[in-house]
């Protein structure tokens, strides 16, 4: 894709998630006028303190930045995964690093660690499901997509029982509720305190993702093309997991296991920019940060007072593409 092109994909990208961003400021329970919010966030230099204050500043932005953050972690994780595995079906919920990643950082809270270490305990189970996945299901010449696929599945349900296997040695009530959060996903709990750390580093993990999109082209070409056209497929694909992984840890520590969203963004990227890694990065991150805004406003509203888990919330659209993407991937092989 031409460098104008991908200007103006980062241009109304930007733009949309500002705009999907600002509407969740306005809606909730209590609906707020665009021109209170104008006034809420103004309330942020000039010092004045409202009702519409608190509620602006205080709740619905940090979950804003929250979602945008938590969408683009996880849209340009299963961007990158898709490419490194050549394979439609790969991202974070499907071969297993969210579960682990989830497995992690509720292990932290059973034993009671601080939050650098809920985000280390995450990231290295991400690491372990990845490499799992990829010694278990490759075959001595190729990565079959049956084999990725139902691999990941498996290894998401044992990372799934061994959560399980911690609520139930937990008793403690406080310890219980936090680990339901991790399972169910939200954000109602977030403030700006773990914000101001969990923000600039999935920012900044995306933006080490746009930087390798030439690679990324590469290695979507296939591991012997690749390696003929220089690149050195073996780091090449090892940074672009651990990459994946801590995006997907970044999210996972931010609003819990929020499922299909980097399954069912690159393929929306795909056909809005095509498979240009120079402009798919990016507009993987913007739609994955809008939808789960989009997701964590309809949780918050559709049956108030209660809140709605966004991964429930994120499943019920997902499963539905999930079915659609296969239906569409068996019509291709067999010429229908």
């Amino acid at each position: 894709m031409r460098e104008a092109s991908v200007r103006v994909v980062l241009s109304v990208g930007a733009l949309a998630a500002v705009l999907a961003a600002a509407a969740s400021l306005a809606l909730g329970v209590y609906p707020i006028a665009p021109g209170d919010v104008l006034r809420a966030l103004g309330g942020i230099v000039s010092g004045e303190r409202s009702t519409e204050y608190t509620l602006v500043v205080d709740m619905r932005l940090p979950r804003a930045a929250g979602a945008l953050c938590v969408g683009a972690a996880l849209g340009t994780a299963g961007c990158m995964l898709q490419s490194l595995l050549r394979n439609p079906l790969a991202s974070p919920f499907v071969i297993g690093t969210a579960q682990a990643a989830g497995f992690g950082a509720v292990l932290a809270i059973f034993f009671g660690l601080p939050a650098i270490a809920t985000l280390s305990f995450a990231f290295v189970m991400s690491v372990v499901a990845a490499v799992l996945v990829l010694t278990l299901a490759r075959t001595q010449r190729s990565l079959p997509t049956e084999s990725v696929v139902l691999t990941g599945l498996s290894l998401s349900l044992l990372f799934g029982a061994l959560i399980g296997l911690v609520r139930y040695l937990a008793h403690d009530e406080g310890i219980l509720s936090r680990i339901a959060l991790w399972i169910l996903g939200g954000l109602w709990h977030l403030t700006w305190g773990p914000l101001a750390v969990m923000g600039p580093l999935s920012v900044a993990g995306v933006v080490a993702a746009c930087v390798l999109w030439r690679r990324l082209d590469l290695l979507a070409l296939g591991e012997e093309d690749a390696q003929r056209l220089g690149i050195r497929v073996n780091r090449t694909g090892a940074l672009v997991l651990l990459l994946s992984c801590l995006l997907t840890t970044l999210a996972v520590c931010t609003g819990g296991v929020v499922a299909f969203v980097g399954l069912i963004v690159p393929h929306a990227a795909r056909k809005l920019v095509g498979s240009a890694h120079a402009a798919l990065v990016p507009a993987s991150a913007f739609l994955g940060g809008i939808l789960v805004v989009c997701a964590d406003t309809f949780a918050r509203t559709a049956v108030p007072p209660q809140e709605l888990p966004l991964g429930v919330v994120t499943s019920l659209a997902g499963v539905p593409a999930f079915l659609v993407i296969m239906r569409s991937l068996r019509a291709r092989r067999t010429g229908l």
